[in-house]
């Protein structure tokens, strides 16, 4: 079968960046390919490269057989190949069918909403979304309903290749689920799917074949069915990865460090009371929406709190306030680095000592000295590059920044450390020098609290698990009797009594 999209020899550089060289990829009709990578490998240059963004390359690209150099995205979208990103390109005042319909393509030059609810349910279908009023306002659906909406807007176009970038990073189990199942469908349709993912769970599940891009150069494509995920890490790292999670221990409790009493954020349908221990990780698992990183937010003094108490050291307080939370010792490592997790514009250096400009600072003037002692064994122990030290963090790949991210926090030597999605859009082994610090960290005493939709990560990392479903507390998994099946029926199912 000949491919319908095939690159081959491609280059493209930045300055003195090399960001790909000599890549060769393809995609069959109809066919899933993964395409995987570390931070940094060139998935996103290549993505750009297809979809019409860049045309700066060097090489071939071929498109149903002729030879093509889209000039643009728009051009691209014409001959067949769509792009659905990351960040939603909706309009959340619009209804769902105004969003498909958006481009005007295809629409008649006089619609009402009637004939755009018809003409909307068909793609709606494809992508498993027939629940769904079509006169609905985008703002109404969940993330993952959301994102389906996007690829409807594009299935409504009509395109051969559909590439999908990091589709489920921000979404819960149920709305990855709906992703995964509508690839499936619309690749049973004829559909060829570039499907761009970090979670190697989901690529194994769907994909037929395999490309990995590693340090800007491509393997050849392999199918799926002849790797296991530690042969694909091993092709990505060009290393063997011996585990991506530190080993588990059971630990004696010693007294808990902090108790949550009644605490009641906003979100949540009822208050939550558990206890949090030093030198464990203890895990907050629930889908998104649960209200497990509200939870880790209220205690970390950045979302509101109807009522509650926090007792640390004996003593009751609950913070209104980041600043009231870090002058207790309370780390708090948001779920959007690039939002509030990071100054993307000020050097590396500067974030990682952010927190803590009162201990290098004197009568208003900060100590050069002091600064660069502290960014620098803080990067040195999240093996952070300390000669990039003065660079952007904005620069930095996903998990480099990452590291930033939650390391700046080491600068307050924190006895609790709270970290929303600690490895969301980073890439396998940047994963598992994360794992690695969050445990180490645990080690040398501190409490580490993480809250994640993750499953595999949730099975794998914490000591013990609280969950969550909908707003309210549901039970505690203790390691011994943590599985990825124990997990999924109290954060999905918890009211179901037929299975018990």
């Amino acid at each position: 079968m000949q491919p319908l999209l095939k690159l081959s020899s491609v280059n493209r550089s930045f300055g003195a960046i090399q960001a790909l060289k000599d890549v060769d990829f393809e995609v069959l009709p109809g066919e899933v390919m993964g395409l995987v990578g570390e931070n940094g490998a060139g998935k996103s240059t290549l993505v750009k490269i297809i979809g019409g963004f860049d045309n700066g390359y060097t090489g071939n690209y071929a498109f149903d057989g002729q030879s093509v150099r889209f000039a643009s995205p728009a051009k691209a979208e014409q001959s067949g190949i769509a792009i659905a990103q990351q960040e939603l390109s909706l309009i959340p005042t619009m209804s769902v069918a105004e969003n498909i319909f958006l481009a005007g393509h295809n629409v008649p030059a006089v619609a009402n909403k009637r004939k755009l609810v018809d003409m909307a349910r068909p793609f709606l279908e494809e992508v498993g979304l027939d629940y769904i009023d079509p006169l609905s306002g985008v703002d109404r659906l969940s993330v993952g309903e959301q994102h389906l909406v996007e690829v409807a807007r594009l299935i409504a176009h009509d395109p051969r290749v559909l590439i999908l970038d990091e589709p489920t990073a921000a979404l819960g189990e149920q709305d990855s689920i709906r992703i995964l199942d509508m690839v499936t469908r619309l690749s049973e349709r004829g559909k060829s799917i570039i499907y761009v993912s970090h979670r190697l769970d989901e690529i194994f599940k769907i994909t037929d074949r395999i490309t990995v891009l590693r340090d800007g150069e491509s393997q050849a494509p392999r199918t799926a069915d002849t790797l296991n995920v530690n042969a694909l890490v091993e092709l990505m790292l060009g290393r063997e990865l011996d585990n991506m999670f530190p080993e588990r221990r059971p630990k004696r409790q010693a007294a808990a460090l902090m108790k949550v009493r009644k605490l009641w954020p906003d979100g949540l349908l009822e208050p939550v009371n558990f206890d949090i221990y030093p030198g464990e990780v203890l895990g907050l698992a629930g889908q998104l929406g649960s209200g497990s990183g509200e939870i880790l937010g209220a205690i970390g003094g950045t979302h509101r709190t109807r009522s509650g108490a926090l007792t640390l050291s004996g003593r009751e307080f609950l913070p209104s306030s980041p600043k009231q939370a870090i002058a207790k010792g309370i780390a708090y490592c948001s779920d959007d680095r690039k939002l509030d997790g990071l100054f993307l514009g000020r050097p590396i250096r500067e974030n990682l000592s952010s927190p803590a400009l009162g201990s290098i600072s004197k009568f208003g003037w900060m100590r050069r000295s002091a600064e660069e002692e502290l960014a620098n064994g803080i990067a040195e122990k999240f093996t952070v590059d300390t000669a990039r030290l003065n660079a952007e963090a904005g620069v930095l790949s996903g998990g480099n920044q990452q590291k930033v991210a939650l390391g700046k926090w080491l600068s307050i030597a924190p006895k609790i450390i709270l970290v929303n999605e600690p490895t969301r859009g980073v890439d396998v082994g940047a994963r598992a020098e994360i794992y690695q610090k969050l445990r180490d960290l645990a080690d040398e005493g501190a409490a580490i609290v993480v809250a994640s939709t993750d499953i595999l990560e949730m099975t794998n990392l914490p000591d013990r698990i609280i969950t969550f479903y909908r707003g309210m507390q549901i039970g505690e998994i203790g390691l011994e009797d943590m599985s990825a099946a124990a997990i999924l029926k109290q954060i999905t199912d918890p009211f179901d009594e037929t299975n018990l």
